[in-house]
């Protein structure tokens, strides 16, 4: 997982009339130029309670959500093939008599332009996607039929194993059926491009078993 910056504004106050068991939340999320990202799915999840909470941003970046006291919140942001986390989050019991302002959350965070697909998986030395995958690739078309104007690249990579032009036709054939998955689920086709790079891109040493694992995967490249 990977760390997003959290900023509390912490209005919350204790000289109202009832007592108050939610906290009302303003949830805001930007990225480092502070630029409102909309239609970003963020999820709260109480510690203690279990309940999740989600929002989806608006054009302005922005939600509310109604947070139980007396428990502590771990926020998720969803991205491209995997979530972003922060450690947590605590909406305190108010005192009797008391209720809670709104409190102001922001979210900053920087969209990563390409990611590496760990849960992605193959049958061995085939095109066909394993369906030990599917959860993760149905995670990855929710948020991009979300992000409606986002649009990538799928690049497959090959270890050094077999010919230059197996590993070629390999790794196409791979980025092609990823792409496929995603146009069934209902991304527009006009919004992913498919590549393979076969063996000329390696992360690692090809002469260990467990280098070779970490250049044999799928790659996805926000190019818009």
């Amino acid at each position: 997982m990977k760390t997003i910056t959290v900023i509390f504004y912490l209005l919350f106050f204790s000289n109202g009339f009832a007592q108050v068991q939610k906290a009302p939340l303003n949830v805001l999320v930007m990225d480092k130029t502070r630029t409102a990202i909309a239609n970003d799915k963020v999820t709260f999840t109480g510690r203690k309670s279990g309940k999740e909470f989600v929002g989806i941003t608006n054009q302005r970046g922005q939600f509310m959500v109604h947070l139980p006291a007396g428990d502590v919140y771990g926020i998720k942001v969803d991205v491209i093939g995997e979530e972003l986390d922060h450690s947590t989050f605590e909406v305190p019991t108010p005192p009797p008599g008391s209720e809670f302002n709104t409190v102001t959350l922001e979210i900053v965070y920087e969209l990563p332009t390409s990611i590496v697909l760990d849960d992605l998986h193959f049958s061995s030395g085939q095109a066909v996607i394993q369906s030990s995958s599917y959860k993760m690739l149905n995670e990855l078309s929710d948020y991009l039929v979300r992000k409606k104007t986002m649009k990538i690249r799928v690049e497959g990579h090959t270890d050094d194993a077999g010919s230059d032009a197996s590993n070629q036709e390999l790794s196409t054939k791979r980025a092609k059926a990823v792409r496929q998955y995603l146009i069934k689920k209902g991304v527009s086709a006009d919004r992913i491009s498919a590549l393979g790079f076969g063996e000329v891109h390696p992360i690692a040493d090809n002469t260990t078993p467990q280098g070779r694992a970490l250049n044999r995967r799928t790659e996805i490249h926000v190019i818009k």
